[in-house]
């Protein structure tokens, strides 16, 4: 992004703005081709990853990568209470190591034993050259805390990765973070992995992820890349998975797995999910999966989960769904049996789109509450007890939408007249210009026409959500 800010103020500068718009057009279609080392320090270990593939109580999963053959492949820890400056009385944690490619190896460690909430320091490599230290802390055994979820990325790598570093900046409280999933464009591409990695480092090596796959990252190197739970049924472990935190169970699926009854699979998936919601005593329930149920516009996947996936959810008690893939924010209304339920019952649907890839929005449904295109976006989730408060932001941290439940009270407060009287009130100008609106703006007359553009087409519109 910063390189074609340089050219574009060149352009600007010496040329008229026929050429400008001729160069930045070059440089959108055209981009400049990045190494598979793309942030990577090559032998060094970096790209760190934190995450759980046991309880967050007492355990700590760390993933890096390093150059083949570099020996980088050791961790050291130590309780910061007891840490003096240096790692030289602490003992190594030798890493499991698969190939990304001839060039590098990703390695994993899961620390066993910890103490609940309690920091602890480490740093990755090997003797000579290790990572400077980082931290992370366990989770304690109360029902207070927050968490971070954020749906596709998939490009403008660089803007999510500022964005996510400001988030942890403002709300240094977070626990971990969800995504569901297209983390990047093309799953099998290792440079899109790394400059995801190298604009996540900085968080994600004192930040859990716990991500889901979609339908760009269904690959193999999101399996070596991702160390994740693996109490997902065969066939499915790393990608299918659920975890507790707190008062809370989180369950992750895979909607491309997601099939229909009597295809291959399905059996064992179904089973799988209805026993993890049943088994589950945790006071909130939600889960994370790619494709969403009820979408902005809708198409046949959206009623194939209705139908077959979406009443296990409701018979196993899921407070919130969290989805991407229409590269909008929207949330509905608690819906059950395809039907609006009053406030505090029913399943609410939660799609986030938090990268640069934007898609309009869709026509009115009378089960959606609310729904804001054009905008890069993020959602804080604070649990206090049986209270749920989510905060849903732009990029440009104005907040977009809010929502609170108590749980088993049926109270709800729900404001968003008071922060969109207009309905889609904040916006960016068209993609190809890349820059935010900061204030809001009357798009309504822009808006009219793009409306009655896709109703005109709607019957072929819902392809266009298949990207």
């Amino acid at each position: 992004m910063k390189c074609r800010e340089f050219i574009f103020n060149i352009c600007r500068d010496r040329a008229g703005p026929v050429i400008v718009l001729l160069v930045y057009f070059l440089l959108l279609t055209n981009p400049i081709p990045v190494a598979a080392g793309c942030g990577h320090n090559a032998g060094r270990a970096d790209h760190i990853l934190l995450s759980w593939t046991g309880d967050p109580l007492t355990t700590q999963t760390i993933s890096w990568q390093a150059g083949a053959g570099s020996g980088q492949d050791s961790l050291q820890y130590i309780a910061a209470a007891k840490y003096d400056g240096t790692f030289s009385d602490v003992g190594k944690v030798k890493g499991k190591g698969s190939p990304l490619d001839k060039d590098y190896w990703r390695f994993t460690v899961t620390l066993r034993g910890l103490l609940p909430k309690t920091e602890y320091l480490y740093r990755v490599g090997g003797e000579g050259d290790w990572s400077e230290p980082a931290s992370f802390t366990t989770a304690a055994p109360e029902d207070r805390f927050s968490f971070l979820y954020m749906g596709d990325v998939q490009e403008g790598y660089e803007d999510w990765g500022d964005m996510l570093a400001q988030v942890w900046k403002e709300n240094p409280q977070l626990r971990f973070v969800l995504m569901g999933g297209d983390l990047v464009d093309k799953g099998n591409d290792l440079s899109e992995w790394q400059q995801f990695l190298t604009a996540a480092g900085p968080v994600f090596r004192s930040l859990p992820l716990l991500a889901a796959v979609g339908n760009h990252d269904d690959t193999n190197l999101f399996r070596t890349l991702f160390a994740l739970p693996t109490n997902g049924p065969k066939g499915h472990e790393g990608t299918v998975y659920s975890f507790d935190y707190g008062n809370c169970h989180i369950t992750v699926l895979n909607s491309n797995c997601m099939g229909i009854p009597g295809t291959l699979g399905f059996d064992d998936l179904a089973h799988w999910l209805r026993q993890d919601l049943a088994s589950s005593r945790q006071t909130w329930k939600f889960v994370v999966f790619h494709h969403p149920p009820y979408q902005v516009v809708q198409n046949w996947r959206g009623e194939h989960l209705q139908k077959n996936w979406v009443p296990f959810l409701e018979e196993g008690g899921v407070d919130l769904v969290f989805s991407g893939h229409q590269h909008v924010y929207m949330r509905t209304k608690p819906l059950w049996e395809g039907c609006i339920q009053p406030e505090g019952q029913g399943i609410v649907y939660v799609m986030g789109n938090s990268g640069t890839k934007y898609y309009g929005p869709g026509p009115d449904q009378d089960y959606i509450t609310q729904q804001v295109a054009w905008v890069s976006n993020y959602q804080l989730i604070e649990i206090d007890g049986n209270t749920l408060y989510m905060t849903a932001k732009a990029a440009s941290g104005e907040v977009i939408d809010t929502y609170r439940i108590v749980k088993g009270s049926g109270v709800v407060d729900n404001r968003n007249d008071e922060i969109c009287p207009a309905g889609f009130r904040y916006y960016f100008i068209p993609w190809w210009l890349l820059h935010p609106v900061k204030t809001p703006i009357d798009y309504a007359a822009v808006l009219t026409q793009a409306n009655a553009i896709i109703s005109a087409n709607l019957e072929g519109f819902p392809s266009y959500f298949t990207n």
